[in-house]
């Protein structure tokens, strides 16, 4: 389903498009928990899709502007007032401190980063990863809407060497879902030429001298991102712990849950999509 696509707004201050009672409502429903998926994507199509937004949205104490037709996570914050993966964040809640540092590989509209960099606080440091255009602006908005120095946000995705990748992506209403691999992108609608580069080497422009939590969600792609990176950079820049997406392991090419736990990494605790696991 082709879904209307906003003109994206990174320029209008936060807290200038809040949802009126309508579009509130409409998605409301379109996210009902209680509702079957199907019935979600009808009342999208046929009711909240007409609310495209975007609209400024605060939750979790978070700023964020949404733009729900064209992303899964827009749609849980305006929709249900709450966090997208609720129970991934629950499950690196504890490891969470002030002055750590966070990778995010694949960091959407900034959620996971905001999230950790509200805890980590400002001695901590965050690297967000963002390759998709649109996906990035919309990212950029967020952290400066929420006045975050300590973020440094990249618009690049991250693969063994550098150079250009085809990004993926369909036409449908989860932009999130872009893939380096065509795929694990449903239908194909959409390429764009992105940026690529391995993270041993953003990691040294970054001046990182320790990662204690990597997050990576690259939509099948994470084997090929991920594990370079520990043939490439000493042990010591190893993550203390990564929680790592499985939706799409059956793309992999290498199985990352037994390479890493050849490096010494175990599971602390898993979601119904995601692995926690610590060194």
């Amino acid at each position: 389903m082709t879904t209307p696509r906003p003109p994206l707004d990174t320029t209008t201050p936060f807290g200038q498009r809040r949802p009126g009672f309508a579009p509130a409502a409409a998605w409301r429903l379109a996210t009902a928990g209680l509702l079957s998926p199907a019935s979600r994507r009808l009342v999208r199509k046929r009711l909240a899709g007409r609310f495209a937004g975007p609209f400024d949205v605060e939750v979790a104490g978070l700023k964020l502007r949404a733009y729900p037709t064209e992303n899964r996570d827009d749609r849980i914050l305006l929709g249900r007032a709450t966090m997208p993966e609720p129970a991934e964040l629950a499950l690196i809640a504890p490891r969470l401190a002030p002055g750590m540092v966070f990778v995010d590989i694949g960091a959407n509209i900034g959620t996971y980063a905001l999230f950790v960099a509200r805890t980590a606080g400002p001695t901590g440091r965050v690297v967000a990863f963002e390759p998709h255009p649109r996906t990035f602006a919309k990212l950029a908005f967020n952290v400066a809407a929420n006045g975050n120095h300590t973020i440094a946000a990249r618009n690049l995705a991250i693969a063994e060497t550098a150079g250009t990748m085809t990004l993926h992506s369909d036409g449908g209403g989860n932009i999130g879902h872009a893939s380096l691999l065509a795929e694990a992108a449903g239908t194909v609608r959409a390429g764009h030429e992105v940026a690529v580069r391995p993270l041993a080497a953003e990691i040294a422009d970054q001046g990182l001298t320790r990662i204690d939590l990597l997050k990576i969600d690259v939509e099948g792609f994470e084997d090929r991102a991920l594990l370079p990176f520990f043939d490439q950079a000493e042990p010591s820049l190893w993550p203390a712990a990564i929680l790592i997406e499985t939706v799409l392991s059956q793309l992999w090419r290498t199985d990352c849950r037994a390479a890493l736990a050849r490096r010494g990494y175990a599971v602390a605790g898993e979601t119904a999509e995601n692995l926690l696991l610590v060194r």
